[in-house]
Protein backbone atom coordinates (compact mmCIF):
# COMPACT_ATOMS: atom_id res chain seq x y z
CA UNK A 1 0.00 0.00 0.00
CA UNK A 2 2.11 2.86 -1.23
CA UNK A 3 0.07 5.90 -2.36
CA UNK A 4 3.04 7.84 -3.72
CA UNK A 5 2.03 7.45 -7.36
CA UNK A 6 -1.32 8.98 -6.54
CA UNK A 7 0.39 11.75 -4.70
CA UNK A 8 3.02 12.83 -6.77
CA UNK A 9 0.63 11.77 -9.18
CA UNK A 10 -0.86 12.86 -6.46
CA UNK A 11 0.36 13.25 -4.64
CA UNK A 12 1.69 13.95 -6.05
CA UNK A 13 0.92 14.92 -9.39
CA UNK A 14 2.46 15.15 -12.84
CA UNK A 15 5.16 16.98 -14.65
CA UNK A 16 5.14 19.79 -17.19
CA UNK A 17 7.59 21.30 -19.60
CA UNK A 18 8.57 24.54 -17.90
CA UNK A 19 10.88 27.49 -18.40
CA UNK A 20 13.68 28.38 -15.97
CA UNK A 21 12.47 29.87 -12.71
CA UNK A 22 11.40 33.45 -13.26
CA UNK A 23 11.60 36.46 -10.98
CA UNK A 24 8.11 35.78 -9.64
CA UNK A 25 9.28 32.47 -8.19
CA UNK A 26 12.52 33.90 -6.78
CA UNK A 27 10.47 35.71 -4.13
CA UNK A 28 9.47 32.39 -2.54
CA UNK A 29 10.63 31.68 1.01
CA UNK A 30 13.74 29.47 1.15
CA UNK A 31 11.52 26.51 2.02
CA UNK A 32 7.81 25.80 2.34
CA UNK A 33 6.39 22.97 4.42
CA UNK A 34 2.83 21.81 3.74
CA UNK A 35 0.88 19.43 5.97
CA UNK A 36 -2.08 17.37 4.75
CA UNK A 37 -4.58 14.94 6.26
CA UNK A 38 -6.35 12.35 4.11
CA UNK A 39 -9.88 11.01 4.58
CA UNK A 40 -11.61 8.04 2.95
CA UNK A 41 -15.07 6.76 3.76
CA UNK A 42 -15.36 9.35 6.53
CA UNK A 43 -12.23 8.13 8.34
CA UNK A 44 -8.75 9.61 8.68
CA UNK A 45 -6.37 7.39 6.72
CA UNK A 46 -3.12 9.19 5.92
CA UNK A 47 -0.98 12.08 7.21
CA UNK A 48 1.53 13.74 4.88
CA UNK A 49 4.13 16.49 5.25
CA UNK A 50 5.98 17.85 2.22
CA UNK A 51 8.87 20.30 2.21
CA UNK A 52 10.15 21.93 -0.96
CA UNK A 53 12.56 24.59 -2.12
CA UNK A 54 12.59 26.08 -5.63
CA UNK A 55 15.48 28.28 -6.74
CA UNK A 56 16.64 29.72 -10.09
CA UNK A 57 19.11 26.85 -10.36
CA UNK A 58 17.06 23.86 -9.27
CA UNK A 59 14.80 22.23 -6.73
CA UNK A 60 14.70 20.05 -3.64
CA UNK A 61 11.59 18.16 -2.56
CA UNK A 62 11.01 15.88 0.39
CA UNK A 63 7.83 14.32 1.69
CA UNK A 64 6.91 11.88 4.40
CA UNK A 65 3.63 10.16 5.02
CA UNK A 66 2.13 7.44 7.21
CA UNK A 67 -1.16 5.69 7.64
CA UNK A 68 -3.16 6.79 10.70
CA UNK A 69 -6.35 5.91 12.55
CA UNK A 70 -7.97 2.54 11.92
CA UNK A 71 -6.13 2.19 8.61
CA UNK A 72 -2.85 2.74 10.42
CA UNK A 73 -3.78 0.01 12.89
CA UNK A 74 -4.71 -2.62 10.30
CA UNK A 75 -2.36 -1.49 7.50
CA UNK A 76 0.60 0.24 9.20
CA UNK A 77 2.97 2.00 6.84
CA UNK A 78 5.21 5.01 6.38
CA UNK A 79 7.49 6.37 3.68
CA UNK A 80 10.03 9.19 3.27
CA UNK A 81 10.86 10.46 -0.21
CA UNK A 82 13.44 13.01 -1.38
CA UNK A 83 14.45 14.31 -4.80
CA UNK A 84 16.89 16.91 -6.09
CA UNK A 85 17.64 18.27 -9.54
CA UNK A 86 18.14 21.26 -11.80
CA UNK A 87 16.11 23.07 -14.41
CA UNK A 88 17.27 22.28 -17.94
CA UNK A 89 15.71 24.51 -20.56
CA UNK A 90 12.10 23.46 -20.90
CA UNK A 91 12.35 20.48 -18.59
CA UNK A 92 14.22 19.20 -15.52
CA UNK A 93 17.44 17.29 -14.96
CA UNK A 94 16.93 15.01 -11.94
CA UNK A 95 20.06 14.27 -9.91
CA UNK A 96 19.00 12.05 -7.02
CA UNK A 97 15.90 10.23 -5.83
CA UNK A 98 15.41 8.18 -2.68
CA UNK A 99 12.41 6.47 -1.12
CA UNK A 100 12.63 4.63 2.20
CA UNK A 101 9.69 3.16 4.06
CA UNK A 102 7.99 0.17 5.62
CA UNK A 103 4.54 -1.31 4.97
CA UNK A 104 2.98 -4.11 7.00
CA UNK A 105 6.37 -4.66 8.63
CA UNK A 106 8.25 -4.99 5.32
CA UNK A 107 10.95 -2.47 4.33
CA UNK A 108 10.95 -0.90 0.87
CA UNK A 109 13.92 1.16 -0.35
CA UNK A 110 14.71 2.78 -3.69
CA UNK A 111 17.79 4.86 -4.54
CA UNK A 112 18.38 6.26 -8.03
CA UNK A 113 20.78 8.71 -9.62
CA UNK A 114 21.07 10.09 -13.16
CA UNK A 115 24.72 9.97 -14.31
CA UNK A 116 23.85 10.30 -18.02
CA UNK A 117 20.40 11.85 -17.74
CA UNK A 118 18.58 8.51 -17.45
CA UNK A 119 17.68 6.88 -14.13
CA UNK A 120 20.12 4.32 -12.79
CA UNK A 121 18.80 2.23 -9.90
CA UNK A 122 21.46 1.96 -7.19
CA UNK A 123 19.33 0.17 -4.63
CA UNK A 124 16.00 -1.64 -4.91
CA UNK A 125 14.93 -3.61 -1.85
CA UNK A 126 13.16 -5.93 -2.15
CA UNK A 127 13.45 -6.50 -5.90
CA UNK A 128 9.92 -7.98 -6.03
CA UNK A 129 10.75 -9.72 -9.33
CA UNK A 130 8.65 -12.69 -8.24
CA UNK A 131 5.48 -10.57 -8.00
CA UNK A 132 6.19 -7.51 -10.18
CA UNK A 133 7.43 -7.32 -13.76
CA UNK A 134 10.70 -5.35 -14.10
CA UNK A 135 10.78 -2.16 -16.17
CA UNK A 136 13.25 -2.56 -19.08
CA UNK A 137 16.12 -0.05 -19.14
CA UNK A 138 15.08 1.07 -22.63
CA UNK A 139 11.72 2.29 -21.28
CA UNK A 140 13.33 4.27 -18.46
CA UNK A 141 14.96 6.78 -20.81
CA UNK A 142 13.55 10.31 -20.79
CA UNK A 143 11.70 9.74 -17.51
CA UNK A 144 11.67 11.68 -14.27
CA UNK A 145 11.02 10.52 -10.71
CA UNK A 146 7.90 11.25 -8.69
CA UNK A 147 9.57 13.90 -6.53
CA UNK A 148 10.80 15.78 -9.60
CA UNK A 149 7.30 15.55 -11.07
CA UNK A 150 5.94 17.22 -7.96
CA UNK A 151 8.58 19.98 -8.18
CA UNK A 152 7.73 20.63 -11.82
CA UNK A 153 4.03 20.89 -11.18
CA UNK A 154 4.62 23.41 -8.39
CA UNK A 155 7.08 25.27 -10.61
CA UNK A 156 4.51 25.42 -13.38
CA UNK A 157 1.85 26.87 -11.09
CA UNK A 158 4.24 29.33 -9.43
CA UNK A 159 5.68 30.57 -12.69
CA UNK A 160 2.62 30.67 -14.93
CA UNK A 161 -0.49 29.60 -13.05
CA UNK A 162 -1.02 26.66 -15.42
CA UNK A 163 -1.26 22.91 -14.84
CA UNK A 164 -1.57 21.69 -18.45
CA UNK A 165 1.19 19.11 -18.55
CA UNK A 166 2.24 15.54 -19.23
CA UNK A 167 5.22 13.32 -18.34
CA UNK A 168 6.54 9.79 -18.11
CA UNK A 169 7.47 8.98 -14.51
CA UNK A 170 9.62 6.12 -13.17
CA UNK A 171 9.75 5.51 -9.39
CA UNK A 172 12.24 2.63 -9.40
CA UNK A 173 9.55 -0.05 -9.70
CA UNK A 174 6.86 1.30 -12.01
CA UNK A 175 6.68 3.38 -15.17
CA UNK A 176 3.60 5.53 -15.59
CA UNK A 177 2.34 8.38 -17.72
CA UNK A 178 0.79 11.28 -15.82
CA UNK A 179 -1.24 14.11 -17.33
CA UNK A 180 -2.97 17.16 -15.88
CA UNK A 181 -5.41 19.63 -17.42
CA UNK A 182 -6.94 22.79 -16.00
CA UNK A 183 -10.67 22.40 -15.41
CA UNK A 184 -11.66 25.92 -14.42
CA UNK A 185 -12.18 27.63 -11.07
CA UNK A 186 -14.35 26.23 -8.30
CA UNK A 187 -15.28 27.50 -4.86
CA UNK A 188 -14.31 25.12 -2.08
CA UNK A 189 -16.87 25.16 0.72
CA UNK A 190 -15.83 25.60 4.36
CA UNK A 191 -14.93 22.40 6.16
CA UNK A 192 -13.56 21.57 9.59
CA UNK A 193 -10.92 19.45 7.84
CA UNK A 194 -8.99 22.44 6.46
CA UNK A 195 -8.52 26.12 7.28
CA UNK A 196 -8.86 27.02 3.59
CA UNK A 197 -12.08 27.72 1.73
CA UNK A 198 -12.81 29.86 -1.31
CA UNK A 199 -12.02 29.97 -5.05
CA UNK A 200 -9.40 27.53 -6.33
CA UNK A 201 -8.10 26.41 -9.71
CA UNK A 202 -9.09 22.81 -10.40
CA UNK A 203 -6.67 20.54 -12.28
CA UNK A 204 -7.86 17.10 -13.38
CA UNK A 205 -5.13 14.46 -13.23
CA UNK A 206 -4.92 11.07 -14.93
CA UNK A 207 -2.36 8.34 -14.50
CA UNK A 208 -1.79 5.08 -16.36
CA UNK A 209 0.76 2.39 -15.62
CA UNK A 210 2.91 1.50 -18.64
CA UNK A 211 5.29 -1.07 -17.14
CA UNK A 212 6.14 -2.63 -13.78
CA UNK A 213 2.79 -4.38 -13.44
CA UNK A 214 2.05 -6.84 -10.69
CA UNK A 215 2.21 -10.25 -12.33
CA UNK A 216 -1.18 -11.15 -10.88
CA UNK A 217 -2.92 -8.10 -12.42
CA UNK A 218 -5.49 -8.97 -15.09
CA UNK A 219 -5.90 -7.05 -18.36
CA UNK A 220 -8.59 -4.76 -16.98
CA UNK A 221 -6.39 -3.63 -14.10
CA UNK A 222 -3.40 -3.16 -16.41
CA UNK A 223 -5.43 -0.93 -18.72
CA UNK A 224 -7.00 1.08 -15.93
CA UNK A 225 -6.64 4.86 -16.04
CA UNK A 226 -6.71 6.38 -12.58
CA UNK A 227 -8.51 9.70 -12.12
CA UNK A 228 -7.82 12.45 -9.62
CA UNK A 229 -8.02 16.20 -9.10
CA UNK A 230 -5.91 18.90 -7.45
CA UNK A 231 -7.16 22.34 -6.39
CA UNK A 232 -4.61 25.18 -6.29
CA UNK A 233 -5.05 28.44 -4.39
CA UNK A 234 -3.10 30.90 -2.25
CA UNK A 235 -3.82 29.72 1.29
CA UNK A 236 -1.89 32.61 2.85
CA UNK A 237 -1.48 36.13 1.37
CA UNK A 238 1.82 36.51 -0.47
CA UNK A 239 2.33 32.79 -1.09
CA UNK A 240 2.20 31.21 -4.55
CA UNK A 241 -0.55 28.91 -5.81
CA UNK A 242 -0.29 25.71 -3.77
CA UNK A 243 -2.31 22.47 -3.59
CA UNK A 244 -5.05 23.03 -1.02
CA UNK A 245 -7.07 19.90 -1.75
CA UNK A 246 -6.38 16.65 -3.62
CA UNK A 247 -8.75 13.85 -4.61
CA UNK A 248 -7.41 10.46 -5.71
CA UNK A 249 -8.32 6.80 -5.90
CA UNK A 250 -6.34 4.23 -3.93
CA UNK A 251 -6.51 0.51 -4.63
CA UNK A 252 -6.65 -0.22 -0.88
CA UNK A 253 -9.20 2.23 0.54
CA UNK A 254 -10.91 3.62 -2.57
CA UNK A 255 -11.76 7.27 -3.15
CA UNK A 256 -9.85 9.62 -0.84
CA UNK A 257 -9.52 13.37 -0.29
CA UNK A 258 -6.43 15.11 1.06
CA UNK A 259 -6.86 18.47 2.84
CA UNK A 260 -4.22 21.13 3.53
CA UNK A 261 -4.06 21.64 7.30
CA UNK A 262 -0.92 23.75 7.89
CA UNK A 263 1.65 25.89 6.07
CA UNK A 264 5.12 26.71 7.39
CA UNK A 265 7.61 29.06 5.70
CA UNK A 266 11.18 28.48 6.76
CA UNK A 267 11.33 28.10 10.56
CA UNK A 268 8.00 29.74 11.38
CA UNK A 269 4.39 28.63 11.09
CA UNK A 270 2.22 31.05 9.14
CA UNK A 271 -1.05 32.14 10.73
CA UNK A 272 -4.18 30.43 9.45
CA UNK A 273 -6.39 32.95 7.65
CA UNK A 274 -9.72 33.91 9.16
CA UNK A 275 -11.20 34.93 5.81
CA UNK A 276 -11.26 33.67 2.24
CA UNK A 277 -7.77 34.43 0.88
CA UNK A 278 -7.57 32.55 -2.42
CA UNK A 279 -7.02 34.13 -5.82
CA UNK A 280 -7.25 37.75 -4.79
CA UNK A 281 -9.39 39.75 -2.34
CA UNK A 282 -12.56 38.02 -1.17
CA UNK A 283 -15.25 39.06 1.32
CA UNK A 284 -14.85 37.76 4.85
CA UNK A 285 -16.97 34.64 5.24
CA UNK A 286 -16.41 32.85 8.57
CA UNK A 287 -17.05 29.11 8.48
CA UNK A 288 -20.64 28.37 9.51
CA UNK A 289 -21.36 26.29 12.59
CA UNK A 290 -22.49 23.44 10.34
CA UNK A 291 -19.38 23.43 8.17
CA UNK A 292 -19.39 20.45 5.82
CA UNK A 293 -17.09 17.55 6.72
Amino acid sequence: MRPLSALAGIAALAAPLVAPLAASAQALPPTLELTYTTYAGGFTTLSLITDFSLSPGGYRVSLSYRTVGAVGFFLPGHDAVSAEGAWDGGTVRPAEFESEGAWNGNSYDVVMDYPDGSPEVQRLEPSQTSIREPVPASLRQDTIDTGSAMALLLHRMVDGGSCDLSARVFDGRRLMVLASREAGTETLAPTVRSFFHGPAIRCDVTGKLLAGFLRADDLARRNRVRQGAVWFARPIPGLPLLPVRIEFDNRWFGAATMYLTNVTAGPRTLPAPQTDLALGPQPAVPPPAGARH
